[in-house]
């Protein structure tokens, strides 16, 4: 195949090959606030997956007060995700594929929040490092979205936190009635 001066692409993550009518747009997105958006997409859905995972070990192990509360972390991750999404098509840009991390095994409750804690340390991570730079560049609607994101991954993180705390000086309730 012979590479012709109006064959539409970019080697940029998640552009793809537009039209004209496109690289307009193209031309106005920072590539480092694009791989933010992207890595903390991979990380949504990776977290998304764990949770479900944890939720299913949860009620082969006959801890089912559990399962709903790791069903919870699910949907907040990939409603996370979905915001993403919406920034990548707002600067003009689709989600290039994501390469997720493994759900990780997990022999009790205590095992399943530790790794549960390192997914949202992760993110906690990611999305500081994102709203400082957004911030230094002067991209207020992507400062917003990484902030706000930093401030319910850090939610997340207390609550987890929280409940393996709880197991770990009390041992873990049957019941989570106060819980998630």
């Amino acid at each position: 195949m012979r590479m012709r001066r109006q064959m539409p692409g970019s080697v940029m993550p998640g552009i793809g090959a537009y039209g004209p009518r496109y690289q307009a747009a193209g031309a106005q997105m920072n590539p480092r606030v694009l791989g933010f958006l992207g890595r903390a997409l991979s990380l949504e859905y990776s977290a998304g997956q764990h949770y479900l995972a944890q939720a299913a070990l949860a009620g082969q192990r006959g801890e089912s007060a559990y399962v709903d509360g790791f069903h919870q972390l699910a949907n907040e991750e990939f409603s996370h995700a979905a915001q993403l999404t919406q920034r990548l098509v707002a600067l003009g840009a689709l989600p290039s594929g994501s390469v997720l991390k493994p759900a990780d095994p997990a022999m009790d409750i205590v095992e399943a929040l530790e790794t549960c804690r390192g997914r949202e340390v992760e993110l906690v991570n990611l999305y500081a490092q994102a709203a400082q730079y957004a911030a230094n560049i002067g991209s207020g609607e992507d400062n917003e979205l990484f902030a706000r994101l930093h401030e319910e991954e850090t939610r997340q993180l207390e609550q987890i936190g929280g409940w393996l705390m709880t197991c770990q000086q009390s041992g873990c309730p049957t019941n989570m009635m106060g819980g998630w």
